[in-house]
């Protein structure tokens, strides 16, 4: 599967990452990050190849003057519905397509489960998803209550670095991309 991560800092940036490979078929492939960026806004997916695939294409139609991270959650749904995505059993509560997400702009970071429900990460929070994200959030916690307190960026790398090594579903090189809020003009 994958790794995806995300640290939204209180000065008013999100740090965000990947690792770049994709297990299909047992196949691995290198795909490049696995967020899509129209700033000031971000999507990151772990899961089915096909998710990233139509949030690629569809980008500019998903973060158009969005205006929250629910309306986001739905807009996100509809398209993979209208892609022919279906719930896998019984239909009983929620839609369940089988990847996660996270949504990402200066201002927040937000995880969606499978089931589209949101999550908002607290600020100097890291959060992570994918295969790898028990390993990158165990790395992220230890080097953000160490005694050499990491900035924002290494800590980002060093939780991507731990799923890449230990979780077989992970692999690549490491993607760090900064969201940081615009300057007003002076």
């Amino acid at each position: 599967m994958s790794v995806i991560v995300g640290l939204r800092t209180s000065n008013g940036e999100t740090w965000i990452g990947s690792d770049t490979l994709a297990c299909a078929d047992a196949m691995k492939i290198t795909v490049g990050p696995k967020w899509v960026v129209r700033a000031p806004w971000a999507v990151g997916v772990a899961g089915h190849l096909r998710t990233m695939n139509v949030v690629d294409a569809h980008a500019d139609k998903l973060l158009h003057d969005l205006a929250s991270a629910y309306e986001f959650s739905d807009r996100l749904r509809d398209l993979l519905k209208s892609d022919g995505f279906h719930e896998n059993g019984e239909a009983q509560g929620p839609l369940v397509f089988g990847q996660t997400t996270m949504l990402a702009h200066p201002t927040g970071l937000w995880a969606l489960g499978g089931d589209f429900s949101l999550v908002r990460i607290a600020d100097n929070e890291l959060w992570a998803e994918g295969s790898g994200r028990e390993l990158a959030l165990g790395a992220g916690y230890a080097a953000q209550v160490t005694c050499m307190k990491q900035a924002p960026e290494e800590t980002v790398r060093l939780a991507i670095a731990a799923a890449i090594h230990f979780d077989v579903g992970s692999g690549g090189e490491i993607w760090i991309h900064r969201l940081k809020a615009e300057s007003a003009p002076s």
